[in-house]
């Protein structure tokens, strides 16, 4: 029995392929009559095999794949907007019949508009937030409403999961990924967990990619542009074997340069810029339908990218000469410069020994002749010798079976994933060989998912389905820190300091401190879990249904830290007798490395963690017409704790708390002015307990004086409205807005330092905003597209606004990010039946200058920011056949 089209939408291999607001845009009448005839075949097929043939969605007995096509507009050219199609409730329905805040973005939207990772979400979904595109794979922590986001915590789950074609990525770094061949991404607010997968607290990415088709195609897309940006995608798909074996085969090749440039290591006409991409994806699925009840789905993937992203950072802002709480000389920094050849009779460079200790303004680096190491402020310039690309690998392999049987269906999801990278964050400390860390990660998880659902029907009183979800992952981390031998001058108390430069032997003594010292810090994390859920929706009368979620977790996790001391480094007792250095020079050289070398120690296991977990909501919701639904929900989220240990020798363990989210929506989803104008209004209000939250405090320990750790926030919350609207002027302009309010602040106390003043002191957060969390955020824009000269033109244009906000919960000054816009453009021309255009996109097209991060001075450093990306032109060549 062949699937029906519906007005926006072909179901394949139980899944919808969602057709954009813009791709339903009819150009051409004739076009229109040929979809016309289509649409009427499909349905003649159907009703010769009993179906019903209507312009409600029909679920297909096999998984036929037909090519996505844009559908006839009414008697006046309009295309309504009512049939968006979704599965975030594991069943295919008009997102406009959807009972909850979810945003859909269709596959022509995302491929127009060239979204092919989650950082380009955030653009296009006004409450969705992420750490800084570019940093690494490690620093992956969506945020949904300002609540979510995480550090690079290797032990911590994230409140906002990513799923992709149905299995969720327990590691969040596994989402360092570009996508192609997008079917749609669904953006889902609130706490999930009652209809599949892994359990979230805030909310929900989930990525769905097309599936092999039995009808042959392929695609070819090639982009260039500044930045020596060189992009090419392949998909195609087809059968193997009629009617039983269909395949769909993609691949990606993401290459270009980043926007910062090392002058260290960029000498001619050879060049290193960071945050730079440089990617190679690859993707294989199989569609097997042995008869018409039971299809199988397997997919394979396997990424690779080498690039430098971690360092990108720039000096911004040197601070006053005295700090703001009036006192003078403080603003100072270490500042060393080389120790010359014929000073002391090196050789080999500038890294083996120091002239002198010099003080200057904090950030800048001088010699002995005053020459500046760093580059200017405000500038694209860096400066880093030792750091490193990040190299990561990921593959995984999945299989969904779906049987239909008695008006159900049993769907498996199988599926197991890998990771690992290896990245050197360097330093800005130019020329001078200090210090590098970085990271080494390993993570693995096998999980898998059994699911019940019963088939839709008008006449049916309950809906319903029932899962198992079971999940065995381990992240391995290894975060090592090295130096070189400009790190014992640059390191040493000011004590030691002096006395290691009272002669050539204490000199020698200070370089060979800590140069070749390896230790890294080992994190092995583990986690067992183990989930039954069930949702049910109870239609009270036609137009009232009252829905019912429960999940129970029993969660095992385990967490172990050991300390390595791989080279110690060179041998100071023995080097100090070959040098005839003193007593107090010996004394000095090995102070310096004690103060930075950790006490090694094996493997120490945390005290484990098996916790039970329950999450439900609750949720009536009523249709007034077939154009209006009223919805809301409570619900209740959560998300495990864990095992955390600080960073000092005793390894002291803290269990941080399980975070449970209470959450509240209110909303309206309508189609007005004879479904021209679709109008989606959501009010919440989300309180959460035991907010899991980074923190910095005084540690007369650490060198820096400070140690960075992680608990509980008391209570922490966010309350706003979210907006969706879009206007279908014509069937050839489209506009559309969607905007959001969110206020989302600490309720109980929790005290962040203040900033650039001499003495140590605290404020208290309660009542703040937090930060990089902007209270409005809109973003707007049209879609124009008709024939022009016997080609088919487009104009798309869109814009995202933020208003201000502080990018640092301390408030700093120069951490104050005023309000911007940023403005994008593509202009198109292909063929009318869009088997090929050319098009440009401009990204940031007024080049609006804006900071996505940015941190303050202080006595050891400049301030630094992170800037968003400049005006970027690319040009594009899409083709199909």
């Amino acid at each position: 029995m062949a699937a029906i089209l519906t007005a926006t939408a072909i179901m394949a291999s139980g899944h919808v392929h969602a057709a954009d607001d813009d791709k339903a845009l009819s150009e051409l009448q004739a076009e229109n009559l040929r979809l016309k005839k289509e649409i009427e075949a499909l349905k003649q097929q159907s009703k010769g095999a009993g179906a019903a043939a209507t312009t409600q969605t029909v679920t297909p007995s096999a998984p036929v794949a037909a090519p996505s096509a844009p559908v006839a507009a009414g008697n006046d050219g309009v295309v309504a907007f009512d049939k968006v199609i979704v599965t975030s409730r594991n069943r295919e329905e008009i997102a406009q019949d959807v009972p909850l805040p979810v945003t859909v973005l269709g596959g022509e939207r995302l491929d127009r508009e060239d979204i092919k990772s989650i950082y380009d979400l955030p653009a296009q979904v006004p409450n969705l937030q992420l750490n800084e595109r570019g940093e690494n794979a490690r620093k992956v922590s969506p945020s949904i409403r300002g609540l979510g986001r995480g550090g690079a915590n290797d032990s911590m789950e994230q409140s906002v999961g990513v799923i992709v074609d149905g299995v969720t990525l327990y590691y969040s770094g596994q989402a360092w990924n570009d996508y192609v061949d997008l079917d749609r991404i669904e953006v889902l607010n609130g706490p999930q967990g009652t209809l599949m997968g892994k359990n979230t607290s805030l909310g929900a990415i989930n990525i769905i990619t097309k599936a092999p088709s039995f009808t042959p195609s392929s695609t070819f897309e090639v982009s260039t542009g500044q930045l020596n940006t060189l992009n090419g995608k392949f998909s195609s798909t087809g059968p193997l074997i009629d009617g039983l074996l269909a395949y769909r085969g993609t691949f990606v090749v993401d290459r270009g340069d980043g926007l910062y440039l090392n002058t260290y290591q960029s000498q001619g006409k050879s060049k290193e810029t960071w945050r730079e991409s440089n990617k190679l994806a690859g993707r294989l699925q199989f569609l097997l339908t042995p008869s018409e009840d039971l299809t199988a789905r397997v997919i394979l993937d396997k990424t690779r990218s080498d690039e430098r992203v971690n360092t990108g950072s720039v000096f911004i802002d040197n601070g006053p000469s005295t700090w703001r709480n009036s006192v003078t000389g403080a603003v100072t920094s270490r500042v060393v410069a080389p120790l010359s050849a014929a000073d002391a009779g090196y050789t080999g460079g500038v890294n083996y020994g120091f002239l002198g200790k010099f003080t200057s303004r904090a950030g800048w680096f001088h010699n002995a002749n005053g020459t500046v190491y760093q580059p200017r402020f405000n500038t694209t310039d860096i400066e880093n010798s030792e750091a490193r690309p990040q190299v990561t690998n990921q593959h995984g392999i999945s299989a969904q079976i779906d049987w239909r049987v008695f008006n159900h269906t049993l769907t498996s999801i199988s599926a197991y994933r890998y990771q690992d990278f290896d990245i050197k964050n360097g330093g800005q400390n130019g020329q001078f060989y200090i210090g590098n860390s970085g990271q080494q990660l390993w993570n693995k998880q096998v999980s898998q998912e059994l699911r019940l659902t019963s088939t839709p029907a008008p006449d049916k009183v309950l809906d319903y389905q029932v899962g198992l979800y079971y999940l065995d992952a381990q992240v391995y981390s290894d975060d090592p820190s090295y130096y070189g031998p400009d790190a014992g001058a640059w390191n040493a108390s000011n004590a030691n300091y002096a006395t290691l430069m009272g002669s050539a032997a204490g000199r020698e003594l200070m370089r060979a401190s800590l140069n070749g010292v390896y230790q890294s810090r080992v994190t092995d994390a583990r986690v067992q879990s183990l989930a039954a859920y069930g949702q049910t929706d109870w239609h009270l009368t036609e137009k009232a249904t009252l829905t019912f979620g429960l999940r129970q977790t029993q969660e095992k996790k385990q967490n172990a830290v050991s300390q390595q001391l791989d080279r110690p480094g060179e041998d100071l007792t023995a080097l100090a007798t070959t040098l005839g250095a003193s007593a107090g020079e010996l004394a000095a050289a090995q102070a310096t490395r004690n103060a930075l070398v950790q006490t090694p120690f094996g493997f120490r296991e945390g005290d484990p963690i098996d916790a039970s977990l329950t999450a439900w909501n609750v949720g009536p919701s009523y249709k007034l017409n077939d154009d209006v639904l009223l919805y809301s929900s409570v619900g209740k989220g959560v998300k495990s704790g864990f095992i955390y240990f600080d960073t000092g020798n005793a390894a002291t363990q803290s269990t941080i708390k399980p975070e449970k989210t209470l959450d509240f929506e209110l909303g309206v989803k309508s189609l007005l002015l004879d479904r021209k104008l679709q109008l989606n209004v959501n009010f919440y209000l989300t309180k959460i307990k035991d907010y899991q939250a980074s923190w910095r405090r005084e540690d007369a320990t650490q060198v820096s004086g400070f140690a960075n750790g992680w608990g509980n926030v008391e209570k922490i919350g966010a309350k706003g409205v979210e907006l969706q609207t879009a206007y279908q002027v014509t069937n050839h302009l489209t506009l559309n807005l969607n905007g959001a309010y969110n206020k989302a602040e600490y309720e109980t106390q929790w005290l962040v330092q203040v900033p650039e003043v001499s003495n140590t002191a605290y404020f208290d957060a309660k009542g703040q905003q937090l930060a990089n969390v902007p209270k409005t955020t809109v973003s707007y824009g049209l879609h124009y597209q008709a024939p022009l000269a016997g080609y088919l033109g487009r104009v798309t244009l869109s814009n995202i606004y933020r208003s201000s906000v502080y990018l640092n919960d301390n408030h700093a000054e120069n951490t104050f990010q005023k309000a911007y816009t940023v403005t994008n453009l593509g202009l198109g021309l292909g063929a009318l039946n869009r088997n090929w255009e050319a098009s440009i996109l401009v990204r940031n097209l007024f080049d609006t200058e804006y900071n996505t991060t940015a941190s303050t001075w202080t006595s050891t450093g400049a301030g630094t920011a992170v800037w968003g990306a400049p005006r970027n032109v690319q040009l594009i060549f899409k083709a199909k056949y």
